[in-house]
């Protein structure tokens, strides 16, 4: 039976740069059987984000308190999905058919669409943020990484993986399964639970974009890969800030 403290460690090598290998499997089986702790994983992300805008707020104008938890968030992941994002945005917005498309997302170097997903998603990000108090600043960052990192696991589970052969992700990709995902969402309900109203309207909004951005992966690729995982989990992220602003003006 795998030891749960060294799947949490896999999923947190995988997912940052958190000095965690020496106690992680290196077995690609392994990192799919992690894949639920990719909640815990966004639950430690938001708590390092947290504490940067903490810090900032003591020390800076408030302002650039969502800047810090942002900033705080990318170091720590080694900017893993706005990566995904970036690949995404270039593939779909400049490729013509599925392989050209596919192709495209191989490349590693950042064209005009991926700038302008970039620059609207971090944008949207830090907007959204700095419109909210302290208190709902904190509750927004845990909700929305949380939320973000399970997203994956039912966009995994319901639709194939659209590259033939190997990849570094296919394991996640082609190994996530009903199992993962009831554990990752229990795991999810018990982090988000305490915030009560608030945490039941990102969950169903991120349940609807997730499933949107599934539906709109397999009508362009025919499936997933690791980089259209990251760019679902960068718009989930934001979808959730933006419910929390919204909550914080009209509930």
């Amino acid at each position: 039976m795998s030891n749960p403290l060294r799947l949490f460690a896999t999923a947190a090598t995988f997912l940052t740069r958190l000095p965690l290998a020496r106690w992680s499997y290196a077995e690609p089986a392994q990192l799919a059987a992690a894949a639920p702790y990719f909640v815990l994983v966004g639950a430690l992300v938001a708590a390092i984000a947290a504490a940067a805008a903490w810090l900032s707020l003591q020390l800076l104008p408030p302002a650039l308190a969502p800047w810090a938890a942002l900033a705080a968030a990318v170091i720590t992941t080694g900017g893993f999905h706005e990566d995904g994002l970036a690949d995404t945005a270039d593939g779909l917005g400049g490729g013509y058919t599925r392989e050209r498309k596919l192709e495209i997302m191989r490349d590693s170097r950042i064209g005009s669409y991926a700038a302008l997903a970039l620059a609207a998603v971090l944008g949207g990000k830090y907007l959204a943020l700095a419109s909210l108090a302290p208190a709902q600043l904190f509750a927004a960052l845990w909700l929305g990484h949380v939320l973000a990192r399970w997203s994956v696991l039912p966009l995994a589970a319901w639709l194939a993986y659209a590259r033939e052969g190997q990849a570094a992700n296919k394991p996640v990709a082609d190994g996530i399964g009903p199992t993962q995902v009831i554990v990752g969402t229990v795991f999810a309900l018990l982090l988000v639970a305490p915030f009560g109203r608030l945490a039941l309207l990102a969950a169903a909004a991120s349940l609807i974009v997730a499933l949107l951005a599934g539906l709109y992966f397999r009508a362009q690729l025919g499936g997933i890969t690791g980089d259209t995982l990251g760019a679902a989990n960068q718009v989930v992220e934001l979808t959730c800030y933006l419910v929390c602003a919204g909550a914080q003006r009209w509930i």
